[in-house]
């Protein structure tokens, strides 16, 4: 007969234990990245002030590639997005500047 008398009792271990999140409350953060892609790229239209953002999306996205349970194409277009971002808003901030250089 087993109950709870036969039981052996539990003893700590050493070993530290591992508790995950389900991996669909774990996989954030590339569309964190996407998000912050879409807005940089947004703000780079009109001004050259998405830079910051552009530069949050792309290191953002990098993490995002380097841990597997994060979608990789979510991550891959967080990526492009971010350095298109960049490009466009340093675009703005050269002609800016060649304006104001030029109208002294």
């Amino acid at each position: 007969m087993t109950g709870p008398a036969d039981e052996q009792p539990l003893l700590p271990t050493t070993e530290p234990l591992e508790v995950h999140p389900p991996v669909a409350a774990r996989a954030r953060l590339a569309v964190w990245a996407l998000v912050i892609a879409l807005l940089g790229l947004a703000v780079s239209f009109f001004v050259g002030w998405g830079f910051p953002l552009g530069l949050a999306a792309i290191v953002v996205a990098i993490v995002a590639l380097r841990r597997p349970w994060e979608r990789r194409a979510v991550a891959v277009w967080a990526l492009v997005l971010g350095t298109l971002s960049v490009v466009y808003s340093a675009g703005w901030l050269i002609y800016a500047a060649t304006v104001t250089a030029a109208g002294r």
